[in-house]
């Protein structure tokens, strides 16, 4: 890799440790925490901040290489080229409202923060359920355009944005942590108490 990707590093850094945390593996830490439910949502928050911070790369990265256009700034490997990916004017923003897929990500994580926030701070809110729902939805829907987007890259592009799978990984980290959170409430395990980590 290059001199440029050592951030890389550090959000691969948060989105592992934060879904290593949620994971039955992240037990061994669970006297650091009142109970799974804390876990998995403090491993949760650390996993969306490192998607909120790749992503918030991703978008830096767009700007600077339209600022300069070129394509150059992040490529490790020859199958690796975020530049080629992201500089490309026909896929680096969504197709319906033309906003950079960076700044979609931000959204998508920053909602995802404020409602694990919401989980972690009022657990006992009679409507949490809905909070629950709309964690384990957000994820799910981001599925689609990433599937999308990892077709452009394999199919169209022959090349991957290191920084752009980061982001995708997690996504899905996400999708599977917000299953673990939906299937904690729905099944009677869900504690109204607020933990204090």
């Amino acid at each position: 890799m290059n001199e440029m990707d050592w951030p890389l590093y550090l959000y691969l850094l948060f989105i592992f440790s934060g879904f290593f945390l949620t994971t039955p593996f992240g037990k061994k830490f669970s006297s650091k925490f009142n109970n799974d439910q804390s876990r998995i949502i403090s491993g949760s928050l650390i996993l969306a901040f490192g998607g909120y911070l790749v992503s918030t790369h991703t978008y830096y990265i767009h700007e600077k290489l339209h600022e300069v256009g070129g394509n150059s700034g992040c490529s490790a490997f020859s199958v690796f080229n975020c530049g080629d990916v992201i500089s490309n004017g026909s896929y680096n923003t969504d197709p319906f409202f033309g906003i950079p897929w960076g700044v979609l990500g931000m959204l998508s994580f920053a909602t995802m923060l404020f409602i694990l926030l919401v989980l972690r701070n009022s657990p006992e809110d009679p409507k949490i359920v809905n909070w629950i729902n709309a964690l384990f939805v957000i994820p799910a829907l981001g599925m689609l355009p990433i599937l999308w987007l990892i077709y452009v890259e394999i199919f169209k592009l022959g090349v991957f944005c290191q920084y752009c799978t980061a982001a995708h990984i997690a996504n899905l980290f996400l999708l599977i942590s917000s299953y673990m959170i939906y299937d904690l409430h729905h099944s009677g395990s869900w504690e109204k108490n607020k933990n204090s980590d």
